[in-house]
């Protein structure tokens, strides 16, 4: 499932309108995200930031991986296009093909992260806690 469309479902089947999730958005984060942001982020297929997504997650009380678990952000990253430190923190966290893919589509701070310690923070705010032994 494409981001766009999970994002439209997970709205449509809350029965929440755009405004309705932009207030819930506000209410649980003290932040302001624009109706007209919301709407393009269903239309358009844009990878919003990591900070966008933790809000609306947050507007539907759900965590971030939870919102990303059943989407396909990119299928086809290839092994060597991977950003530095993120191999690293793959094995760390023993993250399968789907979830590097995801990773390394995403934008966070503005940017994508490079350090194997910027990817452990990351993972970090989309819940995936301490690496696994």
């Amino acid at each position: 499932m494409e981001l766009k469309d999970r994002l439209a479902e997970l709205r449509r089947s809350r029965g929440f309108s755009l405004r309705e999730l932009r207030e819930r958005i506000e209410d649980r984060t003290g932040e302001q995200m624009a109706i007209s942001y919301l709407s393009a982020l269903e239309r358009l297929g844009r990878a919003p930031s990591i900070d966008s997504l933790s809000k609306i997650a947050a507007g539907y009380d759900m965590s971030l991986k939870g919102l990303l678990a059943p989407t396909n952000l990119v299928s086809t990253t290839l092994v060597q296009d991977l950003p530095p430190g993120l191999e690293a923190a793959r094995i760390k966290f023993r993250l399968s093909d789907h979830e590097v893919a995801e990773l390394a589509s995403i934008p966070f701070r503005g940017r994508r992260p490079e350090t194997e310690r910027e990817w452990e923070v990351l993972l970090s705010v989309l819940g995936f806690g301490e690496e696994q032994d």
